[in-house]
């Protein structure tokens, strides 16, 4: 309860079970008062906390202030306080579940997880409302990656709110890291209770039921992985991955997506980490023609910088597919990467040529013409053309040709392309980027200000986020 009291709830509480004994007016007495009042007039939890401990002190036949005490320093962002004043709580058997629910904040904020999860489960004991427990024993599971007690968690989370698709959904995930067939009922109801959450969860069920076919269990976690990573779950794809590598050792396609997995999971700011290198290198020394340990390897360079490392990889690989498009396409990005802008055309050429009905090569065609501002209007229109008249309704398609006629000054026409993209849908956010550069190169600042702002709140931390917030600085310093 105590958790709950703000300041001046808290002291109209203790108030009167201190003021009873302080009828006489001796010196002790009148520092006491003073204390009080001072405590009860602290604008801050860490001042009043430490008021509150002076009385405890003073008068030990007030241990009930110990708990008080200890949930102001908690909130005064002092933890280690708090955790002294609480535990002398604790210590003299009158710790209530709130108080033990805030012990365990204090430990969590030091990271200690296993005083933290004991403090909990304490308060669990003790009556504090289960929901509570459990959602901070999850936060800390998580934090650790253990998926045994995750599970567990979210068993007991689901079990007190059984028509939450987004816990159901979230314990079909990681039950599919560590048992796919339990995870498929957990999947098809929250399908069903969250129509929102249907595609991905039926996405994570097809690949489950196509892959159990094969009857390889190590197979199924690699299928499980790819599915998750898909749905940008990478941490969860990890541990997918690792079970399949763990299943089968020999696995050379299970250690290079591990490998990427690590890479992708790199905490922001170690993007030149070796994380993930030993898992590629075992891969290709398993399997030195597998395509996923090639094309992950020629990646890990690349965020490297490392590009002439990178283009060896791809040149290799292609060597040995060389009618794989796919591979053709990374060979184009590879070759641009060290310069070698009509190397690259070439092999983004040879991509669309291998799969003329595919209009992914052909937009990544027109997507380097811009890029590189290379051969716009004898390469990049018509690739982008040939895009769009392959997939109409594809709003990246449309964006590329936008941005192909943007660089050959052809606004209106520019305009038309991105306001289609966004027609198809309206939450594709570089389509509203490209837009306000049309607006802002016609005169129209209002107009382009207003779209850059509104993309910087759609979605802050995105690539075109980023771009919206160059522009803005470039045009509104």
């Amino acid at each position: 309860m105590l958790a709950r009291l703000d300041l001046r709830s808290l002291f109209r509480v203790v108030i009167p079970i201190i003021l009873v004994p302080l009828l006489g007016v001796a010196p002790r007495a009148h520092d006491l008062t003073r204390r009080l009042h001072h405590a009860q007039e602290a604008s801050q939890p860490a001042a009043a906390a430490d008021e509150l401990a002076w009385i405890a002190e003073f008068e030990p036949w007030r241990n009930e202030l110990w708990e008080p005490a200890g949930i102001f320093a908690l909130r005064g962002n002092q933890p280690q306080v708090a955790i002294a004043y609480l535990e002398r709580a604790w210590g003299l058997g009158i710790l209530s579940r709130d108080g033990y629910l805030s012990l365990g904040d204090a430990y969590q904020q030091l990271d200690d997880h296993p005083a933290a999860q004991s403090a909990w489960r304490a308060a669990l004991n003790q009556g504090a409302p289960a929901q509570e427990v459990f959602n901070r024993l999850l936060t800390i599971h998580r934090a650790e990656a253990d998926y045994a007690a995750i599970i567990a968690d979210l068993q007991a989370l689901t079990a007190l709110n059984p028509a939450d698709g987004e816990l159901r959904y979230l314990l079909g995930l990681c039950l599919a890291t560590q048992d796919p067939e339990a995870a498929m009922a957990h999947l098809a109801q929250a399908a069903e209770i969250n129509r929102n959450l249907k595609p991905k969860a039926e996405a994570l069920l097809g690949a489950i039921t196509s892959a159990r076919r094969a009857e390889d269990v190590a197979y199924t976690y690699l299928e499980v992985g790819r599915a998750l990573a898909a749905l940008g779950e990478w941490e969860l794809a990890e541990e997918a991955f690792l079970q399949a590598a763990e299943q089968r050792p020999d696995y050379a396609d299970a250690w290079a997506y591990l490998g990427e997995a690590r890479q992708q999971n790199l905490a922001k700011g170690e993007a030149l980490a070796e994380q993930g290198l030993a898992e590629l290198d075992r891969a290709l020394s398993l399997d030195a023609r597998s395509l996923a340990a090639n094309t992950f390897m020629a990646l890990y360079w690349q965020r490297r910088a490392e590009y002439a490392k990178a283009l060896e990889v791809m040149q290799a690989i292609t060597r040995i597919y060389p009618d794989n498009s796919a591979l053709q396409a990374e060979l184009g990005r590879a070759l641009a990467l060290t310069g070698d802008l009509s190397g690259a055309l070439q092999a983004y050429q040879r991509a669309a040529t291998l799969a003329p009905r595919n209009p992914d090569y052909w937009r990544l065609l027109a997507d380097f013409s811009v890029r590189h501002e290379y051969q716009v209007r004898e390469i990049g229109l018509p690739a982008a053309r040939q895009a769009v008249a392959l997939n109409p309704d594809d709003p990246a398609s449309l964006d590329t040709l936008g941005q192909v006629l943007l660089l050959l000054q052809d606004l209106t026409s520019a305009e038309r392309a991105f306001q289609r993209a966004l027609d198809v849908d309206a939450n594709f956010i570089p389509a509203h980027v490209h837009l306000g550069l049309v607006f802002i190169l016609r005169g129209e600042r209002l107009q382009a200000y207003r779209k850059w702002e509104q993309v910087l709140q759609a979605d802050p931390t995105s690539p075109a986020a980023e771009q919206a917030r160059r522009l803005l600085k470039n045009y509104f310093p």
